[in-house]
């Protein structure tokens, strides 16, 4: 549980830490006026590709670590598969790359990439909603549930603005995706990635022999 909850915390860190090394790396792409993935190409990209796959690989522990720690459940399974969707997409995110910016129209790598991220980002959204009914059953997550909605209700108004804004507003819709990508959803895998630690040990001391 301890292994899998530190996967999961190396996972939100280096994807936190790679997309805000790229707004020094990249200063040609404004912030506000690109999206993350925009960092895939270029000298750097392999650096920004690596990131899409070692947050996948926190995703993707965080729901075995949940998997292994709530009671048996529909409910559980259902946690385990979202993140399981969200961790493929991601990697999938990761391998194919989004178009440049400007492009215009979109190429098969590119239009791989959009839905590839859109099927993570929705099955975030839903592990926080679902979660909320969830791990109020799981006396280890209970307090959690409260937390997983507000995650997920944030997740869903920040997803909707990103969709919205850049054909209502244009400029500025860069900041809700690193508002929604790069700050709520790795600042939420790191904590439960914290927890399932915190678990971990738990469960060593309880266990016979432990001290």
């Amino acid at each position: 549980m301890r292994t899998l909850g530190a996967i999961a915390i190396i996972g939100a860190v280096t994807w936190i830490g790679t997309v805000a090394a790229f707004h020094l790396i990249r200063p040609d792409l404004a912030p506000g006026n690109a999206y993350i993935s925009n960092y895939a190409r270029g000298d750097w990209a392999w650096i920004m590709r690596a990131a899409f796959l070692v947050n996948a690989a926190g995703w993707a522990a965080a729901g075995i670590g949940l998997r292994r720690d709530l009671p048996q459940s529909l409910g559980a399974n259902l946690l385990a598969a979202l993140t399981s969707i969200a961790a493929l997409g991601m990697l999938v995110a990761g391998i194919f790359r989004a178009d440049p910016l400007g492009t215009q129209g979109h190429s098969l790598e590119g239009i791989i990439h959009g839905r590839a991220a859109a099927a993570a980002f929705i099955a975030l959204v839903l592990f926080g909603l679902v979660g909320g009914v969830v791990l109020r059953r799981a006396d280890a997550w209970a307090k959690w549930s409260v937390s997983s909605l507000a995650f997920g209700t944030l997740a869903l108004v920040l997803l909707i603005a990103l969709t919205v804004w850049p054909a209502a507003v244009g400029d500025g819709f860069g900041w809700w995706q690193r508002a929604l990508a790069a700050v709520l959803i790795p600042g939420w895998l790191w904590a439960i990635g914290h927890h399932l630690i915190a678990r971990g040990r738990t469960t060593t001391l309880r266990a016979p022999g432990g001290l």
